[in-house]
């Protein structure tokens, strides 16, 4: 083999080998595995008491396999009851102080704040019988020893108070419906607007991550909130009758919000819906 034809083959060899050199060097590296908290145990961990969804034996993943229809799964997993007990915890809480501030303002004979306090507790309306007419009542009539009398038993009230998921999940809705239907005053509705960013509040952890309900009633409430505020400079308190410029721009705000919060009860739904026939 002649001089020239080596010196050929050693140049192709050469060449091969740094072409493979260079594919090796440019290729994009193993993909690196990244520890993480994991949100939902693996397949191989068995929960020892898996929640089930209301009105079913099943567990969540189960119910939501059991919704599927035409390979379509449905947005929301259905919750399970337990979910709201931490938020109907906190709202007793919160409401219990509400009701025991009633008892002050009662005391004083403030019927303001007696019905502000009232107001305030929110989630709370229709779940107490008779004593709430004797309530609304003695402010109505600034009875203050009715009032006074009648307070007094609304702590006990409150804890006891039937609340089941479906009616914690519509209050926050129907506080602002209540305002209003009842053509409540602005100083109510403010008050109405309080309670239910309450309400919101206890329901925050159970909502995240369920569509985007939470920043629509947020941004819709915090423009109710501002016109609200815009009425009471305007007035430097709060107007017994605004203008009509006024009851316009709370009206539309008003609308706004509860178009926001009637997807609450939907995003807190904890059963499954009834499956449409097939048509034949």
């Amino acid at each position: 083999m002649s001089a020239a034809v080596k010196l050929l083959g050693f140049v192709i060899v050469a060449a091969a080998v740094a072409c493979a050199a260079l594919l090796a060097l440019n290729r994009d590296p193993a993909p690196k595995r990244v520890s993480h908290l994991a949100i939902a145990p693996g397949a191989s961990v068995r929960q020892a008491h898996p929640l089930k969804v209301t009105g079913t034996t099943m567990s969540a993943k189960e119910a939501t396999e059991a919704a599927v229809e035409d390979g379509i799964h449905p947005d929301l997993v259905p919750l399970p009851e337990s979910a709201f007990d931490k938020p109907i915890a906190r709202y007793r809480a919160y409401a219990t102080g509400q009701a025991r501030a009633v008892i002050r303002a009662a005391d004083r004979r403030d019927w303001a704040a007696a019905r502000d306090h009232w107001l305030l507790m929110g989630a709370a309306y229709g779940a107490f019988g008779e004593l709430e007419s004797e309530v609304t009542g003695a402010i109505a009539r600034h009875d203050g020893a009715a009032l006074s009398a009648a307070a007094r038993r609304l702590p006990a009230a409150v804890r006891k108070a039937e609340l089941s998921p479906l009616d914690y999940a519509t209050r926050a809705h129907e506080i602002l419906e209540d305002a209003q239907r009842d053509l409540f005053s602005v100083r109510d509705t403010a008050d109405g607007v309080v309670a239910t960013r309450k309400v919101m509040a206890t329901l925050h952890d159970v909502l995240a991550g369920r569509g985007s309900v939470l920043q629509q009633v947020d941004s819709r409430l915090t423009r109710l909130e501002r016109a609200l505020e815009q009425v009471r400079r305007a007035h430097g308190g709060w107007p017994a009758r605004p203008t009509r410029g006024e009851r316009e721009l709370l009206t539309g705000r008003l609308g706004a919000a509860l178009e926001a919060l009637a997807g609450v009860p939907g995003a807190l739904e904890t059963a499954l819906p009834p499956k449409v026939p097939a048509l034949k």
